[in-house]
């Protein structure tokens, strides 16, 4: 059984982690003409003053090149509508953005029509931990819907009505 770190199992470590009930995001990046997007859950607010959140991306990941250069990144909360959307972007499409309807944001990311939120945010730090990157944003723009979001946990796409089940 490989350890992940002293004695942790990685299969467990990887198991307790799918049970962190958390939005579906695509956090989307642009470096002049090259987009990206990336499905992630891995995306937390930091402060309210100054606004800000940050994304963790893999340092193999298409993304990350794309966000350190440019300096910008958009986080895209994904309604409950869009689990398609989720699964394209985590499937490492080569063109991502051919067949998604968005628009050109603020920072020059890619904003997902019908997402239920979004933030467009400029990078302020970044600080790098074993094989990912955890780039720090502060919140240039953003908007928001009346919608219902699309939830991830236990390994399954999710709607809240379902997450509270899960808990009950």
């Amino acid at each position: 059984m490989k350890k992940c770190f002293k004695n942790i199992p990685c299969d467990q470590f990887k198991a307790v982690m799918r049970r962190f009930a958390a939005n579906v995001n695509v956090i989307t990046s642009a470096d002049g003409g090259l987009l990206n997007g990336m499905t992630a859950t891995a995306v937390c607010s930091v402060t309210a003053e100054p606004p800000s959140v940050l994304v963790i991306v893999n340092k193999t990941n298409r993304s990350h090149p794309i966000i350190r250069n440019s300096g910008a990144f958009a986080v895209n909360v994904l309604s409950l509508a869009q689990q398609d959307i989720a699964l394209h972007f985590a499937s490492r499409v080569a063109d991502p953005f051919s067949t998604i309807d968005f628009s050109v944001g603020k920072t020059g990311c890619p904003i997902i029509a019908g997402s239920d939120a979004h933030v467009e945010c400029v990078v302020i730090k970044e600080v790098e931990l074993g094989t990912h990157t955890i780039f720090v944003g502060e919140v240039v723009a953003s908007d928001l819907s009346d919608g219902e979001p699309l939830l991830y946990h236990g390994g399954q796409y999710r709607r809240l009505e379902q997450a509270q089940d899960a808990f009950a």
